[in-house]
């Protein structure tokens, strides 16, 4: 007889959590069903037959801590900031670390933050917009995730139940040297002490910090040990020799073998519209992964009127760029041909296994499988997925004599070649791949001109820089052999990678 694996799913755990987990008991449902929470991995609701409990999981053991449903026969219920609590004390003990002393719960009011508290109340602040350099500055999905899986790593979590003037510069070193390679230890370095400031700075009285000397701003990461270093300097190096190596050429080639990877994919290995189209996208426009699979439908014009004839546009509002600042891009009819390409084939096959009545999707590059996901129906490409698309063809030894190669190159390959044309001016590539124009750029504005009073995309230029960069990638392609690439005109298969 086989055991049924739990379900888990994670969360942010709330009122609302814990009464559909609530319901899930009342109704009995079936099986073993978790939610996680996502700013504390290790604090779980799970729900069995007509039973809920708050849970502790970690170093390979689970505690049972209390009862989420309130009531005068249940002894053990703890509310969910209670939860919160109690949980980061027991991960603590799991650990084999001194949990901190701490009230018993529920806390007094007069409880400054501990550690956890400042975990969530941050990560809560950088998901939302805020006031930055007088202006509302919108959040960063990367940064947010980065955070997240920063806070989460184990040498952090065991610090939960501690408060934050309990905390001081020995601990913190002692909990960075536990964690694994010098850039993660970096990252954690960088984080605790943007959160720290960031309570210290904007919640005093809450933190407990307000009275307290910022020991922090001087803590840093440990130098990498020499195997470590040595290693670094390696990837440096090959970091450098392959944005000498890799050229336009080159990223012809690979776009022509790409072409063959995915005509010759069938049934559940056949390549999907994102995908596909997706890597067209990327080496055309220059686009950094995330923006490009963030491309939204709306912000996508066919027919750009005023710019050249048959020439398109696309759009990004300051969410979606990594500088914070709204993006347009001029895009020639070829360009534009890719977006509509990737709408028309993510249609025909939504149909073919919907009907013709499923919503279109929000996205220029969406995902044909996440569409009959029920708990999320409409989904973007995920930004890595075009990453293992190359991986996946380095396996297959489709790129084995073409130069060290990944997405991110594609930017230094085009920034390299525009600076070569004669009569582009050199301010063009930084305006076509979204760059900080350089304060000392000739044929520009001064800095304080440009971010407050000028609001004109520069079209004109990013024109000139696409034409010139999709004339050459296009000449290199089509004389390899390569097609122009087209929509499917046959059904796909219903099984696809994204």
């Amino acid at each position: 007889m086989t055991t049924k694996k739990s379900k888990l799913v994670r969360v942010d755990i709330d009122k609302k959590v814990v009464a559909e987990a609530s319901a899930a008991a009342a109704a009995r449902k079936p099986g073993t069903n978790d939610w996680a929470d996502r700013r504390q991995p290790y604090l779980v609701l799970r729900q069995r037959g007509g039973s809920v409990k708050w849970c502790v999981r970690g170093f390979k053991m689970m505690r049972t801590i209390g009862d989420p449903r309130d009531g005068l026969s249940r002894r053990d219920y703890l509310p969910t900031s209670t939860a919160r609590i109690k949980a980061s004390q027991v991960y603590a003990e799991l650990s084999g670390a001194d949990p901190a002393p701490r009230a018993p719960a529920p806390a007094p009011k007069a409880q400054t933050w501990s550690w956890s508290d400042l975990d969530r109340e941050y990560q809560a602040m950088m998901a939302a917009p805020r006031w930055m350099n007088r202006r509302m500055k919108a959040p960063s999905d990367g940064t947010c995730d980065d955070i997240r899986l920063t806070f989460a790593k184990t040498p952090l979590q065991v610090l939960h139940s501690k408060l934050l003037t309990d905390l001081d510069r020995p601990t913190l070193k002692a909990a960075v040297a536990k964690i694994e390679h010098h850039r993660p230890k970096e990252k954690a370095v960088a984080y605790f002490k943007a959160a720290m400031s960031w309570a210290a700075d904007k919640h005093p009285d809450e933190s407990g910090l307000g009275d307290v000397l910022p020991w922090w701003e001087k803590l840093k990461a440990p130098d990498p040990d020499e195997k470590e270093a040595a290693e670094i300097a390696t990837r440096q190096d090959a970091l450098v020799e392959a944005k000498k190596d890799f050229n336009v050429d080159h990223l012809a080639e690979v776009l022509l073998r790409h072409e063959a990877y995915c005509a010759g994919r069938t049934a559940n290995e056949k390549i999907s519209p994102g995908i596909r189209w997706g890597l067209w996208w990327v080496s055309r426009t220059a686009n950094r992964r995330f923006s490009t699979v963030k491309f939204e439908r709306s912000n996508f014009m066919v027919a750009d009127e005023f710019g050249p004839q048959g020439w398109g546009r696309a759009m990004w509002p300051p969410a979606m760029m990594k500088a914070k600042l709204g993006f347009w891009l001029p895009l020639p009819p070829e360009t534009s041909h890719i977006a509509s390409s990737s709408i028309a084939d993510w249609r025909y096959l939504v149909n073919d296994e919907h009907g013709t009545g499923h919503p279109n999707s929000r996205w220029v590059f969406a995902s044909t499988v996440r569409v009959r996901d029920d708990d999320d129906k409409d989904r973007s490409v995920y930004p890595n997925s075009l990453n293992r698309h190359l991986q996946r063809m380095k396996k297959a030894g489709d790129l084995n004599d073409i130069p060290a190669f990944w997405l991110h190159l594609i930017r230094t390959v085009a920034g390299n070649f525009l600076s070569s044309v004669k009569g582009l001016p050199g301010v063009a590539s930084s305006l076509m791949l979204a760059h900080k124009i350089p304060a000392d750029a000739k044929d520009e504005a001064a800095p304080t001109t440009r971010e407050f009073y000028l609001t004109s995309q520069r079209m004109d230029l990013k024109a000139d820089a696409m034409l010139a960069w999709t004339d050459a990638l296009m000449t290199s392609y089509t004389k390899r052999g390569g097609k122009y690439p087209m929509p499917a005109e046959t059904g796909r298969a219903r099984k696809m990678r994204s």
